[in-house]
């Protein structure tokens, strides 16, 4: 009976380690949820419109899919390598960069024809917070890959504090 337990109490500290080392990761796939649904969104709303311009969307969902798998491989493999993510960001904030230096240029608009002129505020804002974001998650898995991030020493004070 006392064996019983102690194997429960191991089985809920290793339960314990392994969500604290995925929630590592929490902030990423928040993002990427957002991004994943933005672009859907924006795919959805191109594919009415003449030419292939639905495919920058498009091949943003799909980097973000990839994202979203690579987040979720770290709930059994919790390392610190995350390559996807890294990628991924990088060619989202390309493709802000250029979609912002675009609608400045006055030339974006077969990539948004459903926003008329008075609308292009309402685009750049978006880009500017999109670009924002992106640098913000690039720091942050640079800190992750190097080991250098808050969340990694919580959880060694945390495992120390199971032993």
């Amino acid at each position: 009976m006392l064996g019983e337990q102690d194997k429960r109490k191991q089985q809920q500290k290793e339960l314990s380690l392994q969500s604290m080392s995925f929630n590592r990761f929490l902030l990423f796939r928040y993002v990427t949820a957002g991004f994943f649904f933005t672009n859907l969104y924006w795919m959805v709303l191109l594919l009415g419109a003449t030419g292939w311009y639905w495919l920058l969307p498009a091949s943003l969902f799909v980097i973000d899919i990839i994202i979203s798998i690579e987040q979720t491989r770290k709930y059994w493999h919790p390392d610190n390598v995350l390559s996807f993510t890294s990628i991924g960001y990088w060619a989202q904030l390309v493709c802000n960069v250029v979609l912002l230096s675009a609608t400045l240029a006055g030339v974006s608009h077969p990539f948004y024809p459903f926003i008329n002129s008075q609308s292009t505020q309402v685009i750049l804002i978006t880009l500017f917070v999109g670009i924002l974001i992106c640098l913000f998650i690039q720091r942050r898995v640079w800190l992750i890959s190097h080991d250098k991030d808050r969340y990694l020493q919580q959880l060694k004070a945390f495992k120390a504090s199971l032993q």
